[in-house]
């Protein structure tokens, strides 16, 4: 505490005793009992010279001695609020009597000084960085202090003290807005914040810094209370009564409806905001919906105070107690001692001791010696940041939620809460949102935290208004939708998290779930142009990033903040395959490319009359700089299948005791989408899952009764079939899960998919070897020195990977090739013709036991080009090491690399020699792709055990999820495959660096065994066996060798796209898919009609040359095209009848979109090559013959716009 023998604290409590009693007091001189209160002679000028103290000392010194001093001279209690009950009382009877009272405007600013004064005096009192330490040793005086104030204010006369600021506030409401000054605006805004600290008072934290927590055990919210105050006194239920008693909420509702009309809304809006928070954040908003209805069905017995709904949950909690000490002791020997002994190898002794309950079976008695083992346990400390700032661990980091002790204080409420729903809430939203958008980076985190609990409250509230009352307008918060609240929401998540802001990333969290769950239950979400904005840029790259960053650090935070993360990206994943599903979503993107077409005049004119637009935006039109592409929902869900998300879910599952039903279920559905939909199953292959599921499915664990523990049951009898099927198939795995996985190299792909990494040599082209980064200091480095690092990074590397044998072989084939330059340097020398160079040495298959490296593998690509290797660019073309090279050049790579692979490389940067790699990607759909080597047709030991179907299904297939674009691979337009979207199409060569799509979704109208997403292998080499070295060309040179007729094809294909508006039927693809195999067979010429491909004679090619305006430069759509064709046609001569299968599914019938999806990847299903849907199971058949062609109408595509230039 404050030393009370400090001079200046002295003189201060002297100077604020004598204000206090200068205010006035009690007339004793009255024969009335109790005394009324009596105005001193100066008490207008004491209360302005109280107000001076508070300002000089406490805001400008950082100092609370004059609220403590205020404090304990009573001056609230005894002379602001008698002055103000007074007053009332006055105002009340000369309204009532039709006349002023005497000296009305004297004591009229006697009444506004009393709010400035309670205004100051219940100010949240927040502890931060800079507090200083006197302020932290009178912090919890204060508190409680306040507790006194807000229990006096509400009750003093049944809340006479509200009536009389209300009569304030209507005072100013009466003046005309043109006729007000800006000190009646000031006035109402000093009216709200009186509210707003009314509500905002509660007791204070039992730890007020985050350096170090103080140990709080035995410590109760009761030891933070100040003698005479209970909970019931300053909780929720009575501030609501005592508001709405006194018309204190309907005085809010007039504000905020009419705050853009009759009130200068920069005044009152963030006030209002922050009341409405302070009065909602601890209801969950679903105990108010329907409130009314349950009003009648309750009884009296149900109306319980706080404190009797504690004492009952402690007895529940004895109950439990008893039933658990019943269930584990024995009931005949539990009063004997007994005495276990058990000798270890090394001639030590374990003892167990106590009663019979320790030795009922072995578990019991282990664990009973393992509680009794002492070690040094690390201490780790949980990063519960969310104190920072002065923010209540109540606001974020509590679990607790108040009640109603009584359920017509909650109707009332609820009415309440519709009327401001109606009629406030999208005007508030609206004016704070404008207002923090402008001031963004001046916001604290107490305002970023309100604003998106103020946010996601009432956003929720209405959406479970609207689920549960049908007459319920999701309208009412559609300014949630705005495009300014969802880019302030984004925002302040985006900031909090790179400024490592948790707190508001927490509320972010919060927020941003609730805006994409009303997305998702709006009707028809494309008639609004804000959910269409919303919904584009949330499927951009930078967006996805974002989400996916968030549960990777999740588990070093509070349970609270986990279960905001974990409900985040269960809606994340739901939305994103909903609207991937549903509406065939495909993303426009922003190019680079810098070939623009040449556009007239003329054109831009036409364009601009006949639509009546701008000329940029009809420049825009005629050469757009955006390009289509579908949205790959199963790329997004890969960037969740971390081992750092996977952390996230299990600490969160390991504490299943303080989660509900809900919460665990969406746990496991994210598990079941990583274990099975993805097919990341060796990322979950670790001991403390295993071990979390016996915990959850032991008789302690998760209740029998629990709807929740079957989907557990189910969940883990097919991930422990799995891990012995794994086991049993790659017996290194015994190891390995003590172990994290492995990346990027040999033996981490054996680890993942327990086969060797295999090595696809049926490409034509080689890979693009690898390039280094940027090395430390590399400028500044001597030639040697760098030339040195780059062998010592490319030979550690293949080391790394398991591929010493093929340095061997090049240290060999380098011996032998320098050998022979030096012979016939000799040679050449003896007969005068130095200028001639000695023979390439090749360099082939045979020197690596028939692989290719030279041509697959790009880190041994680039030490070939590092020596001097002239490197093949396809199969065709040799390895060689050219005559020319420098024998001394030679001779130095050639001890590197012996030197390297004796000594091991140590890298600058601590980080593996390949962190210094850059490995461009291929096509991943090409043959060069990984295979994970897990099918779906292995044969199993028995039938695969399945999810239980539970009345509803949980993955609704899609058979019509066919739709046309014309950017899509010519190739998969023909066969009608729906999986092969990104198939084949080389990059454009403008961009910087060529990414490609690997796309694992598979066709939606599969009948796959559950949890089964192989891919048989026939439809797997059919794949490769389309893939043409055309589509994966991608350099300038190779273009020279394609045939012309190509070209000449795909200016035919343009003419026609021209003509139908590119809009080309189905059969006139087919059409000209023989029409342009036909020129490429007969060198141009035609044997059969095309008129009804054409609509007439075949045009000349001259024509289409003159009227050709693009680039003579392919698009690349046609190339192989009849290749493509021809295959096509033969494997569907020789396919085979599907197979019926039949899919399993899981549901609950309790939580809607907590389905478990099964995999969407075909194993049996075949899908015809000229068709467009493929052939499933007999009753799809028939129910597409009853409903006829109707179903085979093209669906509206949606185009998005996103910000991101690569497919990624």
């Amino acid at each position: 505490m404050v030393d009370p023998n400090d001079l200046s604290t002295t003189v201060l409590k002297a100077r604020i005793a004598l204000l206090a009693t200068a205010i006035g007091g009690p007339d004793y001189t009255s024969n009335l009992d109790p005394p009324p209160y009596k105005l001193g002679d100066d008490c207008l000028a004491c209360l302005k010279d109280l107000k001076r103290w508070f300002r000089l000392v406490d805001e400008n010194q950082n100092r609370w001695d004059v609220a403590i001093a205020a404090a304990e001279y009573r001056i609230l209690q005894d002379d602001l609020i008698p002055i103000l009950i007074d007053w009332e009382n006055k105002c009340s009877l000369a309204h009532k009597l039709n006349k002023d009272s005497y000296n009305k405007e004297y004591h009229d600013n006697i009444a506004l000084l009393c709010v400035q004064l309670i205004v100051i005096m219940t100010c949240p009192q927040v502890l931060t960085d800079q507090s200083t330490a006197r302020q932290v040793a009178v912090y919890s005086e204060l508190k409680k202090r306040q507790l006194e104030y807000k229990r006096d204010i509400l009750m003093a006369e049944r809340g006479k003290v509200l009536r009389a600021i209300v009569r304030l506030a209507s005072k100013v409401i009466k003046i005309d807005r043109i006729d007000r000054t800006p000190r009646d605006n000031v006035v109402l805004r000093l009216i709200i914040n009186l509210f707003r600290n009314v509500v905002a008072i509660e007791p204070g934290e039992l730890n007020i810094t985050k350096k170090k927590q103080i140990s709080t055990k035995g410590i109760n919210s009761v030891d933070t209370l100040p003698p005479g105050v209970s909970m019931d006194d300053i909780s929720l239920n009575t501030v609501i009564a005592a508001f709405q008693k006194n018309k204190v909420l309907g005085l809010v509702l007039t504000l905020a409806s009419s705050m853009s009309v009759e009130f200068e809304q920069d005044f009152i809006n963030t006030p209002l905001m922050e009341l409405m928070f302070y009065l909602t954040k601890d209801i969950p908003p679903e105990s108010l919906v329907g409130s009314d209805k349950r009003q009648e069905s309750h009884n009296d017995s149900d109306r319980v105070s706080s404190t009797g709904a504690e004492l009952l949950n402690l007895l529940d909690k004895e109950n439990n107690l008893k039933k658990n000490v019943i269930k584990n002791t024995s009931t005949r020997h539990s009063r004997f001692g007994a005495l276990l002994s058990i000798q270890t190898p090394d001639s030590g002794r374990l003892t167990v001791s106590g009663g019979g309950q320790n030795l009922l079976d072995d578990s019991t008695a282990l664990n009973k010696l393992d509680s009794r083992k002492k070690w040094n346990k690390r201490s780790v400390q949980h990063r519960d940041d969310i104190v920072a700032e002065g923010l209540p661990n109540s606001l974020l980091n509590s679990g607790t939620k108040s009640g109603f002790s009584l359920d017509s204080t909650m109707m009332k409420f609820a009415h309440f809460i519709d009327d401001f729903i109606d009629s406030s809430f999208n005007t508030l939203l609206h004016s704070v949102t404008n207002q923090y958008t402008g001031d963004q980076d001046q916001m604290t985190t107490l305002e970023k935290t309100e604003y998106l609990l103020f946010f996601s409250w009432f956003v929720k509230y209405q959406r479970e208004k609207c689920n549960k009352d049908l007459a319920a307008d999701i309208s009412s918060v559609d300014s949630a939708l705005q495009e300014t609240s969802f880019i302030l929401v984004s925002t302040i998540l985006r900031t909090g998290y790179e400024l490592k802001n948790w707190a508001a990333v927490h509320a972010g969290m919060i927020a941003f779930n609730e805006l994409l769950l009303l997305i998702s239950s709006i009707q028809d979400p494309y008639n609004s142009d804000e959910v269409e904005f919303i919904v584009g840029k949330l499927f951009s790259d930078d967006r996805i990033q974002l989400l996916t960053s968030l549960p990777k650090t999740a588990f070093r935070y509070s349970l609270q903040y986990m279960k905001s993360c974990v409900e985040l990206v269960h809606t994340v994943l739901e939305t994103l395959e909903q609207y991937t599903k549903d509406n065939s979503l495909t993303v426009t993107r922003k190019t680079k490319s810098t070939k623009r077409k040449e556009i007239t005049e003329e054109q831009v004119t036409v364009l601009m009359d006949s639509q009546g637009i701008g000329r940029d935006e009809a420049l825009d039109l005629l050469n757009p700089s955006f390009k289509k592409m579908e949205f790959n929902f199963m790329k997004v869900l890969k960037k969740f299948c971390v081992e750092s998300i996977v952390d996230t879910y299990i600490n969160y599952l390991q504490r299943f005791r303080e989660l509900n039903d809900t919460e665990i279920k969406k746990a496991i559905y994210f598990l079941h989408r990583v274990f099975v939909q993805a097919s990341e199953q060796s990322i979950l292959f670790r001991l403390d899952l295993i071990m979390l599921l016996k915990d959850m499915l032991a008789p302690d664990g998760v209740s029998r009764k629990s709807r929740v523990r079957k989907h557990i049951e189910q969940f883990s009898n097919y991930f422990l079939y799995k891990l012995k099927k794994r086991l049993k198939s790659s017996p290194s795995w015994y190891i390995g899960l003590l172990f994290p996985l492995l990346y990027g190299s040999e033996v981490g792909y054996f680890q993942k998919y327990g086969e060797v990494k295999p090595h696809k040599e049926n490409n034509y082209h080689a890979v693009p070897p690898s390039r280094f980064k940027n090395i430390e200091d590399e400028e500044q480095l001597p030639e040697s020195v760098l030339k040195d690092m780059k062998f010592g990074i490319l030979v550690s590397t293949l080391i790394d990977d398991g591929k010493e044998e093929l340095l061997i072989s090049l240290i060999s084939h380098m011996q032998v090739a320098l050998d022979r330059f030096k012979s016939w340097l000799s040679v050449n020398v003896q007969h005068e013709r130095e200028t001639e160079n000695s023979p390439d040495e090749i360099l082939g298959s045979e020197n690596f036991n028939g692989s290719k490296p030279f041509i697959f593998d790009k880190d041994f690509r680039t030490l070939l080009d590092l020596i001097g290797y002239s490197l093949p660019l396809n199969v065709e073309e040799q390895c060689k090491l050219p005559g020319n090279v420098e024998i001394d050049s030679l001779q130095d790579s050639l001890e590197l690399v012996k030197k390297h692979l004796a000594t091991p490389f140590q890298t600058p940067n601590g980080l593996p020699s390949s962190s210094y790699l850059l490995r461009p990607k291929l096509n991943a759909s090409g043959s060069n792709a990984e295979d994970d080597g897990w099918h779906g047709d292995d044969e199993y030991d028995y039938e695969e055990p399945g999810i239980v179907p539970d009345g509803q299904q949980l993955f609704v297939t899609d058979d019509d999820a066919y739709f046309e674009e014309l950017e899509k691979d010519m190739g998969d337009k023909l066969s009608g495959k729906e999986t092969d979207k990104d198939k084949g199409i080389a990059k454009s060569k403008k961009k910087p660096k060529a990414k490609t799509k690997r796309s694992r979704k598979q066709k939606d109208n599969s009948s796959l065994p559950l949890h089964d997403i192989g891919e048989q292998p026939e439809k797997t080499k059919q794949r490769k066996d389309v893939l043409s070295k055309d589509f994966i060309s991608d350099s300038e040179e190779e273009e020279d060798n394609i045939n012309p007729l190509f070209f000449e094809n795909e200016m035919y294909m343009r003419w026609l796209l021209d003509k139908h508006r590119g809009q080309l039927p189905e059969e006139r693809y087919a059409l000209f898919g023989k029409f342009s195999a036909e020129r490429i067979a007969n060198n141009g010429s035609l044997v059969n009609d095309y008129s009804a491909l054409f609509g007439g004679a075949v045009p000349d090619l001259e024509d289409l040359r003159s009227s050709e305006t693009t680039s003579d430069s392919p698009d690349r759509t046609l190339i192989s095209l009849s290749r493509r064709v021809a295959a096509e046609i033969e494997k569907a001569s020789e396919e085979p009848e599907p197979q019926n299968t039949h899919e399993t599914d899981l549901s609950d019938s309790e939580v809607s979109m907590d389905d478990f999806p099964v995999s969407t990847s075909n194993a049996d299903a075949r899908t015809s090559p000229l068709t467009k849907r493929p052939t499933t199971d007999l009753s799809s058949s028939e129910d597409d013959n009853s409903t006829g062609h109707a179903n085979l109408s093209r669906k509206k595509r949606k185009v998005l716009f996103a910000d991101d230039e690569d497919d990624d």
